[in-house]
């Protein structure tokens, strides 16, 4: 802090009462040692001041560069917030598309054999826990070999597709159909008895047929089917052959037909 004004006012007039014409008043001695002692004590006073505001900047710009960092800090964080998020994001995209790889079929679209398999586990416990029933129907596409001789395997490829997708139009919401392999298809019926899964097969293999038909398809696509209905306390593949079983029967008598695994043939 400098002197103000009226102090340089008065430096200046002490200082000429001390020049002028008093050399032989007494006091004049002791004046001057009190008034170069003020001197000293204002440049020390001013001295001080200055280290004073020196310091308060200083302090003011360490502040500054602290909330500088700071902040600088919290933007990384940020960054650092957003790529986890993303991150995190495409490892949930990846792992839902790796899950859907392992469980769909290529071709079809239709869910695989292993997804199937996990959803058949599934039902038996159920079935274990609370009661209740399945069954299940196995779908095999009537001379199938000879498409792919006579017309080729690409061709055979369009089949098996298009009848995937004329299967997963008539079935129910709460069905489900895999593609079994080559050109099987093996179709879930939760809480449902023979009877009435023969009658949903059965509109199944209708379907199938008269949609190629009216594609304008020679020969027309057709499935023979087998079905049957799970027994508690059996085994997964006890009532794979069962269908399987009645499948084969189905096509010794003809093909393009329902066969159920009941004793009365339906």
């Amino acid at each position: 802090m400098s002197s103000r004004p009226d102090d340089d006012e008065l430096d200046q007039r002490i200082e000429t009462l001390l020049r002028a014409e008093h050399d032989g008043n007494p006091l004049r001695p002791a004046l001057e040692a009190l008034f170069d002692r003020y001197r000293t004590q204002q440049r020390l006073l001013d001295r001080l001041t200055r280290i004073s505001d020196h310091f308060q900047q200083a302090e003011r710009d360490r502040g500054l560069n602290y909330a500088d960092r700071y902040q600088r800090k919290v933007r990384q964080i940020e960054k650092i917030v957003r790529i986890s998020d993303r991150y995190q994001t495409m490892l949930r995209e990846l792992n839902d598309r790796l899950h859907l790889i392992s469980t769909r079929d290529e071709l079809t679209g239709l869910p695989n054999r292993r997804y199937l398999l996990e959803r058949l586990d599934t039902e038996i416990s159920q079935v274990a826990r609370n009661g209740g029933t399945f069954s299940v129907g196995l779908a095999d596409i009537d001379h199938f070999k000879s498409v792919n001789d006579t017309r080729g395997h690409a061709a055979g490829d369009a089949v098996l597709a298009h009848t995937a997708r004329c299967i997963q139009d008539s079935i129910r919401d709460y069905d489900v159909c895999a593609r079994w392999g080559g050109e099987e298809f093996l179709i879930l019926f939760p809480q449902c008895a023979e009877d009435d899964a023969f009658r949903l097969a059965e509109r199944v293999r209708h379907v199938v047929e008269d949609q190629t038909r009216a594609l304008g398809l020679s020969p027309a696509i057709t499935l023979s089917i087998g079905v049957t209905e799970f027994q508690p306390g059996e085994s997964l593949d006890a009532t794979l052959k069962r269908a399987d079983d009645a499948l084969y029967r189905a096509k010794e008598a003809g093909r393009n037909r329902t066969v159920g695994s009941a004793p009365d043939g339906a």
